[in-house]
């Protein structure tokens, strides 16, 4: 059961279920904070089941969504998530090999002021099935070390329409090449986690509009305890390396960045003689640039088979 607390609150990463980017709608196919506890770690083998929920809150000051220009925007979008990750029994290069899949059913609710010829306040609220994420990871454990290899892509799934509406997908292909490292010091059972990675999205064919190129940093340290617990702090620091483009960029590069912070409990035990863990996660952003600025709360449970 120790390989299990180790690793499986990585399970549900593949999720992005907050508003919680730059680029077109001021959100990406990425969410940061997504790794913490294990973010290098690819679990022993074996079929681990997640589902989770998200809640986002948020504002910001104009964005463009769906080709339209929306000032003074609120955001609370809620998702409900749901993932599959399988490690089989072989080895490659000496690693373990993740394979995983998910998505989320998601409530989008929003209120700004819609500019053009004439502007009006609009609210837009909806229930829609999101986007689909697939990754391959490869990891290796060597002592008290671990690193892990990731490879994410997004595919268009989710409900989209041109407009200010209660979009629930991004209408664009992407991909995310990551590294986590996790390092667990023995005396004190202390655990730390960092994880990089860049995004790179396709252009939305409905919008002309092209995402830039994303960086983000997550993290966690932490105390682990005997009797399953984890308690400790996390974060990410996003920040956009290039320019949003195409003839739907009008706000011109709206480039982003931001950061967040925030208290990550993690609790392994077993139920109905299967390995469960339990995964909450609650971030506060702050500095946010051109993207939304506000807070996120996850909570997620895994188990294994």
């Amino acid at each position: 059961m120790a390989g299990f607390l180790r690793s499986a609150s990585q399970a549900l990463l593949i999720l992005s279920a907050s508003s919680a980017l730059a680029d077109e709608g001021a959100s990406g196919l990425y969410a940061p904070g997504n790794f913490g506890f294990g973010a290098g770690v690819t679990p022993d083998a074996g079929l681990y089941l997640s589902t989770g929920f998200a809640r986002y809150e948020g504002d910001i000051r104009i964005l463009i969504d769906g080709g339209t220009i929306i000032a003074d925007v609120e955001g609370q979008p809620f998702a409900l998530a749901f993932a599959a990750l399988w490690v089989p029994q072989i080895k490659v290069l000496g690693g373990n090999l993740g394979l995983s899949v998910g998505s989320a059913e998601k409530f989008a609710w929003a209120h700004g002021e819609v500019r053009g010829l004439i502007n009006f306040e609009k609210t837009v609220e909806g229930w829609g099935f999101g986007d689909t994420t697939a990754r391959a990871q490869l990891g290796w454990t060597s002592g008290d070390w671990s690193n892990t290899l990731y490879l994410t892509t997004w595919f268009p799934t989710g409900r989209y329409q041109r407009g200010f509406n209660p979009n629930t997908g991004k209408n664009i292909y992407g991909v995310n090449l990551g590294w986590g490292v996790t390092y667990t010091e023995p005396r004190t059972n202390l655990e730390f986690n960092s994880a990089i990675g860049v995004t790179f999205s396709a252009k939305n064919p409905a919008t002309d509009y092209k995402n830039g190129d994303d960086f983000i940093w997550d993290w966690a340290v932490g105390q682990k305890f005997e009797n399953g617990l984890k308690v400790g702090v996390g974060g990410y620091v996003y920040q956009q390396l290039t320019g949003d483009s195409g003839s739907g960029a009008r706000l011109g590069p709206f480039k982003g960045s931001v950061i967040g912070i925030g208290p990550h409990v993690v609790y392994n035990t077993m139920l109905f003689h299967r390995p469960v863990l339990f995964n909450l996660r609650h971030y506060q952003e702050l500095d946010a640039k051109n993207r939304f600025e506000g807070n996120l709360t996850t909570f997620s449970t895994t188990v294994k088979f």
